[in-house]
């Protein structure tokens, strides 16, 4: 498309990521499972490493988080709450794509009863 007197305009990559933000609880979630992985396992490497990947797979959300798809739970929820998966957690967030932002509210182990709605907070 061109602009004024020739300028050539462009949609830079920038603008078509999102803002992640990670709350509180999401953040100790991840830290309480590299507490487990370093004190129980043993494996203070892998910790890291399962930490490292964490935060990549969460930021990979800055693009087209609307990929991952809706929690089967979905129906309990006032919002939508979708998930990525990582591993043994799932990464449960909310898009709101008219101010282009995740909020990333938990880093839910599978094992854990099926989840509902205070459980985000």
């Amino acid at each position: 498309m061109c602009g004024p007197r020739g300028w050539h305009w462009q949609i830079s990559e920038n603008d078509l990521e999102f803002l992640v933000e990670i709350t509180e609880p999401a953040l100790l979630d991840g830290e309480e499972y590299v507490q487990f992985i370093r004190e129980v396992k043993g494996e203070p490497d892998a910790a890291e490493r399962w930490f490292r990947g964490l935060m990549a797979a969460i930021f990979s959300l800055e693009e087209i988080p609307e990929r991952c798809p809706l929690i089967p739970e979905r129906a309990s929820f006032p919002f939508e709450v979708r998930h990525l998966i990582y591993f043994s957690h799932r990464i449960l967030f909310k898009v709101e794509p008219d101010i282009r932002r995740v909020v990333v509210y938990r880093v839910y182990h599978g094992s854990r009863l099926r989840l509902q709605y205070r459980d985000l907070f």
